[in-house]
This record gives structure tokens, sequence and C-alpha cells, in this order.
């Protein structure tokens, strides 16, 4: 008559499971927890790189200035010159140039640079397969030029170009109306063909950009003025041909001038030293691409309003 006892077969069922032990934030955030392991292990990478590197350019140095494509900007070539220059650790410089130069007054600039730089520290030119006019320019305020055979060269002279839509504009039926202060503000407009006085007042402006070209040449290769101007009429040489007019010092590869440059250093191969390269590449963040996008259309609108000079 008494009661039946209750039988199972698990003795968790009676009382329930115990309850989960507490998970830990790494359970709860995995997501959040393998971006921070991620960046940590990135920063450690990092800083690690930059540690070896400040050991790498410990003790002599020699730079390398790379002077690129067209010029129109000065700015970031001449910081990185300035910067080998006033370097007590950096011995002297190779300027690599492969260009066809550019606009006058960043070219002046680089050469400026290139100059005082020259007048401290040994400095050395490597052409690469084209340093012409403005590039042949900077290459100048050097001591000493390398050029391959078949090196583009020369090349001295200034150009202007200026666009005439006067054509187009009178086939569309589109008129301009244009007031100044005095005659030779609008000179060079695109609307209308310019006038005698015009291309004299222009050709004066040609020359001496022409005139303060040469004067460097000669200046930078110890040649007189006279002996410049027979080779300042445009023509390109190829390094062979710039060799026998004094033009460059000698045939080589870029090799062949950081040689030339160890030496003019009094640095033996057997010296412990390293090569620093700029100017350093921009970092391409999307504020920096914005305003690339800004400072051309700026630029293009600074073309069509006034007639552009060239190396």
């Amino acid at each position: 008559g008494g009661q039946t006892p209750t039988m199972t077969c698990c003795p968790f069922l009676a009382g329930g499971f115990p309850p989960a032990p507490p998970r830990s934030w790494r359970q709860r955030h995995p997501f959040f927890f393998w971006c921070g392991m991620l960046l940590l292990l990135g920063g450690l990478y990092t800083g690690g790189k930059h540690i070896a590197a400040s050991r790498m350019v410990a003790g002599p140095q020699l730079g390398v200035v790379n002077v690129q494509d067209i010029i129109l900007d000065a700015t970031r070539t001449t910081a990185w010159i300035e910067k080998l220059r006033t370097d007590p650790e950096v011995k002297g410089a190779v300027i690599r140039i492969n260009s066809p130069g550019g606009a006058v007054a960043p070219s002046q600039e680089i050469y400026m640079a290139v100059k005082r730089l020259a007048a401290e520290k040994p400095v050395v030119v490597s052409m690469g397969s084209l340093a012409t006019s403005g590039g042949y320019y900077i290459a100048v305020g050097s001591k000493y030029i390398f050029a391959s055979p078949s090196t583009l060269t020369a090349n001295i002279g200034v150009r202007m170009e200026i666009p005439n839509i006067e054509g187009l504009m009178k086939t569309l039926g589109v008129g301009s109306t244009i007031l100044t202060t005095g005659p030779y503000k609008d000179a060079g407009s695109m609307t209308r063909t310019m006038t005698p006085a015009e291309q004299d007042y222009f050709n004066a402006l040609l020359m001496d950009m022409h005139e303060q070209f040469v004067a460097a040449i000669a200046e930078g290769r110890g040649m007189t003025v006279e002996e410049v101007l027979p080779f300042a009429d445009g023509r390109a040489m190829t390094g062979r041909q710039a060799l026998k007019v004094k033009l460059i010092d000698s045939l080589g590869s870029l090799d062949d001038a950081k040689k030339r440059l160890q030496l003019l250093c009094g640095l033996e191969t057997t010296d412990k030293f390293t090569y620093v390269e700029g100017p350093p590449l921009p970092q391409e963040s999307l504020r920096e691409m914005l305003g690339v996008v800004f400072d051309l259309t700026v630029r293009q609108q600074a073309r069509n309003s006034q007639p552009q000079f060239y190396f």
C-alpha cells in the first residue's frame, strides 16, 4: 500500500541541467577579437620593418633622386633634394632622369636644387631612355653626367602652346568679348588670332627663357655661350652624339654612375653604406586622390587662360 518510487535513467532530469559556465568576451565577440588580433600583428610587423629600416640606413648613405615623366611640379622633388643636402649622413647623390622635360619654372626649380646640392656634396647624373629639354636642364646642375649611347638628350629650347578656337566659334556662331586694362593683358587668347605685336611680345619672352637655358648649360658644362649655341636649336641627340660635343661626360649605366659617385665620396666597395631613394611616393588616400582631381581641374583652367611655356 506504499507509494511506488519514481525511476529515471538520468540523474539530471530530476533537478534539470546545471547552469552553463559564463562565456568569455572572446566567445561573445569573436569578430572584434580577431580584428584586434590582426591589428596587433600588423602593428608589430610594421614596427619591426620600421626598426629594420632604421638599422639599414644607419651610417653613411648615398641618395638617389628620381626625376620621372613630364615635369609639372617641383615641390616633392626639391624637398627630397633639400633633405639629402642637409642630412650629414648623406655623402652624395645620383640624380636619375627619365623625363622629356616640362614646364619652365618647375624645371628651373629642380635645377637650382641640384646645383645647391652639388655645391656641397658630390652629385652624378644618370640619364635613362630620355633626358631632353627640361630633363637636360636639370642635369647640368650636377658635376658629372652619364648617359647610355642611345639615350635621347639635349633638345635645348623653349616652346609655347596657344590653342586657337576662333574658327570653331565662328562655325558654331559663338562670340566672345574681352575687356582689359592694357593691350597685352589678353595676349594669347584662344578666341582670336594673335596680332604681329603680340607675336613679337611672346618671342621676346621665349628668347629670354632660352638665354637663361643656354647660360645654365654654359656654366654647368664649363663652356662658353658661343660653344653651346650651335646645339641649342631644339635638336635632340643620342648619348653618343652628346658626348662628342661635351654635353655629357661619359657613356654608362646607372650602376656606372653609382660607382663614380662612390669614388667621388671616397667610399670603397668594401665599405658599408646604404642608398636612400626618393622622393617618396604620395599616399593614395581618398582625400589625396580627390585633391589630384581638383588640382588637374585647376591646372586645366589655368592652361586655358594663359599661354604655357615648356622646356
